[in-house]
């Protein structure tokens, strides 16, 4: 259930959230991208196909043979669920645009594009930078939706408010990273750093406990890098607490049940990181 923290985190505005996002920043070799936050309830059908193929497209080959299978449509739900936030890192090559009632994109396009697109309609071209929600409305008086296509899309990380169970007698409230995914050819460049960092302040601000998130075993350079990063095994995660646990009188067992039945040893491993201890006045 959640707690009063994170109803009234869940219920912030993105501004109140990161009050210094939207931001225009450059990395290496003068390339210019624009970061910012938005609500997945705010993002334009287009946006949201471009956000699903980039997972797609990183993820697919080693999540399909996982514990963590998945079809468009249930990746979405979770994806694009109401509770959602995004953390968007756009090329600033094309700014983003607030697409109008009547859509301008007719594009159906189911593979994801590694090169920065040029808009198609520049005169309704705007960059989130500066505004807020009630500036950038459609003709009906509705918000209007944050729009982008699969060349825009650099990398994204996608995050929920919620508590966590601990093996204590108290939930923890957490901020829980869904995903960090970053296009190919943005790599290595610092920006998986600084998603992170910016989720971290997220967190911070609103008096949370930690970070979790969860990572496939077979993902050994996310892991990588999250441990880089200063993430380490939460408490509940499972292959930590089974290898806690280990009994050498129960080898012979465990043998059995992989040999006779399945390999039912965990997949994945639950990090976080510890807010706590840091400052809160970021």
């Amino acid at each position: 259930m959640a707690t009063l923290k994170i109803r009234l985190a869940n219920s912030a505005s993105t501004s109140a959230l990161a009050p210094e996002l939207p931001r225009i920043s450059t990395l290496s070799g003068d390339r210019s991208y624009e970061i910012s936050l938005v609500k997945s309830e705010d993002l334009s059908p287009q946006s949201k196909k471009a956000i699903y193929q980039l997972f797609d497209s990183n993820m697919s080959t080693l999540q399909q043979v996982s514990s963590f299978p998945y079809t468009e449509k249930s990746k979405s739900e979770e994806l694009f669920d109401p509770d959602a936030r995004y953390i968007l890192v756009l090329s600033t090559s094309t700014t983003t645009s607030t697409s109008t009632s009547t859509s301008t994109s007719t594009s159906t396009s189911t593979s994801t594009s590694t090169s920065t697109s040029t808009s198609t309609n520049p005169s309704t071209s705007t960059s989130l930078k500066g505004k807020s929600k009630s500036e950038t409305l459609e003709g009906n008086g509705d918000p209007a939706k944050i729009d982008f296509g699969p060349g825009d899309l650099m990398g994204f990380c996608g995050f929920r408010f919620d508590t966590e169970e601990t093996l204590g007698t108290r939930d923890a409230e957490v901020v829980y990273c869904y995903e960090v995914q970053l296009a190919s050819h943005t790599r290595r460049m610092g920006l998986g750093k600084i998603l992170l960092d910016i989720l971290e302040g997220i967190g911070n601000r609103r008096g949370l406990d930690k970070v979790m998130l969860t990572c496939l075993k077979s993902n050994e350079a996310a892991l990588a890098f999250y441990t880089k990063q200063g993430y380490t095994p939460d408490e509940i995660d499972p292959t930590g607490m089974d290898e806690d646990d280990n009994d050498p009188d129960d080898a012979d067992e465990e043998q059995d049940e992989d040999d006779e039945t399945f390999e039912w040893k965990v997949d994945y491993r639950i990090l976080s990181k510890s807010l706590r201890d840091t400052d809160r006045n970021i």
